[in-house]
């Protein structure tokens, strides 16, 4: 009871010291669970590749994870277009501008999720459908006169049509709707057979009035080489993978972007996985290699063209191509493209 003050002394010393001692091993952990240096182990490919397959237009950028002995828990990637045209578009007509743009991911599906396991190389693949920013606008325009690519503004995918998981297709006459245009034409053939055995059965707003189905209804929206090359001139792909450090458990994000000089048209990324008495080698200096296409799939891109050569024309959707901007003297001079990554 004599040293009151002493004993104040030392209580505010104590709490003082635990105060400090946890502001000091809480400044020490966030430092070291800092995760941004795990991001740099994530390994972009230097190219992307867009090419035709099946008639339709795709996509493709290769990821691989460096420390593949700690696998990133819950990795998944996505994909942002960045379009200065369209935000001065729409600034000019007074909507609310949008710098960045969804692109809907084919592979892994985003439906999904996008999850990947990144210790092992995988391909992430976009397909340019009717609802891709990469696609030009006039395709876009005419698929809302259509009423597949409507107004509500929701990302879509031209895949989910096509395996019947959701109808875009509408018919201008009664209002249904269908997964794809062979659907609808199906449909608007059989409502002109019923329509036909019935003599009072009125022509106009029928399936046979022709101010409704008009010839251009079912014409192919051709998209080609050089279309993709223009929408290019002016966008960045970014592409962004995010996931968790499995030793401190914070997220991390890495992230590579890809402009028209960054991606090639036509062929396929070089095999760089070989399997040896049941383990999985990664050659890491054929990550960025790229082969060039088929024999049979060559001729469709100016990059491989030889000088003269007409590319091919494929009645789909979105098929068929036009005569390429590039001169025959930068086709042949071209140097071939195969670039390899050095070892870390």
């Amino acid at each position: 009871t004599e040293c009151r003050e002493l004993q104040v002394a030392i209580y505010f010393q104590m709490i003082w010291s635990m105060i400090f001692n946890a502001f000091l091993f809480s400044f020490v952990f966030a430092r070291l669970a800092r995760c941004e240096s795990r991001g740099a182990q994530v390994l972009f490919s230097d190219k992307a590749i867009i090419e035709k397959r099946d008639g339709k237009w795709m996509m493709h950028v290769r990821i691989y994870d460096f420390d593949s002995s700690q696998p990133v828990v819950e990795a998944h990637v996505r994909m942002y277009c960045v379009s200065w045209r369209d935000y001065e578009r729409q600034t000019r007509d007074l909507v609310q501008p949008h710098l960045l743009h969804v692109m809907r991911i084919l592979q892994p599906n985003d439906d999904l999720g996008a999850t990947m396991f990144t210790s092992i190389p995988a391909n992430v693949t976009h397909r340019i459908d009717a609802f891709s920013p990469l696609a030009p606008i006039r395709y876009r325009r005419r698929l809302k006169m259509l009423g597949v690519g409507g107004s509500s503004g929701v990302s879509l995918r031209e895949v989910d049509q096509d395996v019947g998981a959701r109808s875009g297709v509408i018919c201008p006459v009664c209002g249904e709707s269908y997964s794809s245009m062979f659907h609808l034409r199906r449909h608007i053939q059989y409502s002109q057979m019923l329509e036909n055995s019935d003599p009072s059965f009125p022509m106009l707003g029928s399936h046979r009035d022709t101010n409704l189905i008009t010839p251009d209804l079912f014409k192919p929206l051709l998209l080609s080489e050089e279309d993709i090359r223009d929408q290019l001139r002016d966008k960045e792909i970014m592409v962004v993978v995010e996931g968790i450090e499995p030793m401190v458990s914070g997220t991390f994000q890495a992230l590579q972007s890809y402009k028209l000089n960054d991606i090639v048209f036509g062929g396929r990324f070089a095999p760089c996985m070989t399997q040896t008495g049941g383990k999985i080698y990664v050659d890491v200096d054929k990550f960025h290699t790229i082969l060039p296409p088929t024999d049979t799939s060559i001729h469709r891109y100016s990059l491989y063209r030889k000088p003269g050569q007409e590319p091919s024309k494929l009645g789909s959707f979105f098929g068929g191509e036009k005569s390429s901007l590039r001169s025959a003297a930068e086709i042949a001079g071209r140097p071939p493209l195969c670039v390899g990554a050095k070892n870390r």
